[in-house]
C-alpha cells in the first residue's frame, strides 16, 4: 500500500459531504469539481486527486451524495478511478468508510481489497474547542487463492477543532477551521502521524498536513483547482 493511497482514503473521509441543512463548511452542489495536489516530505508533487459531485438526493433528515474520483501520478497518468458516497443527517455529516470503493486503489485482477471502518462525524455547528468523535480504518488485501498480502489498521484519535485560521491556496485565500488529530497506523511496524485539516466555507477540506512525532512534515494536500 502506497502512502498516497492512505492519504487519499483519509481525504475522502473528510470531503464527502453535502446538504442544505449541513454545516456551511460542507455546502457542495451537483457538478462541483475539486482538484487536490499531494506533495511529499520535500514538497514535491506526488499525485493529483480529482473529485466531482455527480448526484445528490433527499433522504430522511438530509441528503445523500455520489462523488466520482480519479487519482493521477505527478506526470498526469491515471492510476485509479471510482465512486464514493456521503450522507448528511439532521445537520451532521456522517461518512461510513466501508462505502469507499476499492476500485480507487490500484491493484491487479488477482488482488481483492477490503476496506472497513467506523463512521466519521462532522457536527453541524463545529466551533473552536470542540472535541470530535474518533474513527478507524482497516484495509486488507488478498489473492484470489485466499492468501493475505497485507493488513493495515489506521486509528484516528484526539480529533478536535483547534483554531480558526486564514489559509492561502493556488485557488485563493480562505477563512478556515483547523481540525487536528493523531493517526496511528499498523503496517510493517507502528507509525504515528500528527495531522491537520483545514475546512473552508462552501468547499470542505482545502488543505491537509501530516507530521511525524518530531514535527517534521511527511506529506500534504492542497486545493489547486475549483469549479462550482
Amino acid at each position: 500500500m502506497k502512502k498516497t493511497n492512505l492519504t487519499l482514503l483519509l481525504f475522502l473521509v473528510s470531503i464527502l459531504t453535502y446538504a442544505q441543512e449541513c454545516s456551511s463548511y460542507f455546502k457542495f452542489s451537483k457538478g462541483m469539481k475539486i482538484e487536490m495536489t499531494s506533495f511529499d516530505k520535500k514538497d514535491k508533487p506526488s499525485a493529483i486527486l480529482k473529485y466531482e459531485v455527480l448526484d445528490y438526493k433527499p433522504v430522511n433528515g438530509g441528503f445523500s451524495l455520489v462523488f466520482s474520483n480519479e487519482t493521477y501520478d505527478s506526470k498526469g497518468k491515471l492510476l485509479a478511478k471510482g465512486e464514493s458516497f456521503g450522507k448528511c443527517n439532521n445537520g451532521d455529516y456522517i461518512t461510513d468508510v466501508r462505502n469507499i470503493s476499492s476500485d480507487m486503489i490500484p491493484k491487479s485482477a488477482d488482488i481483492k481489497m477490503n476496506i472497513d471502518g467506523d463512521k466519521v462525524v462532522y457536527p453541524a455547528r463545529m466551533k473552536v474547542g470542540d472535541k470530535l468523535k474518533d474513527a478507524s480504518i482497516k484495509i486488507s488485501s488478498t489473492l484470489s487463492s485466499g492468501m493475505t498480502l497485507m493488513n493495515i489498521t489506521a486509528n484516528i484519535t484526539d480529533r478536535k477543532v483547534e483554531s480558526a485560521e486564514s489559509v492561502e491556496t493556488p485557488v485563493g485565500k480562505f477563512d478556515c477551521l483547523k481540525i487536528t488529530y493523531t493517526l496511528n497506523t499498523k503496517f510493517m511496524g507502528n507509525r504515528t502521524l500528527i495531522c491537520n485539516e483545514y475546512l473552508a466555507n462552501g468547499i470542505g477540506v482545502i488543505k491537509q498536513e501530516q507530521f511525524d512525532e518530531k514535527g517534521k512534515k511527511q506529506s500534504s494536500l492542497i486545493l489547486t483547482k475549483l469549479e462550482k
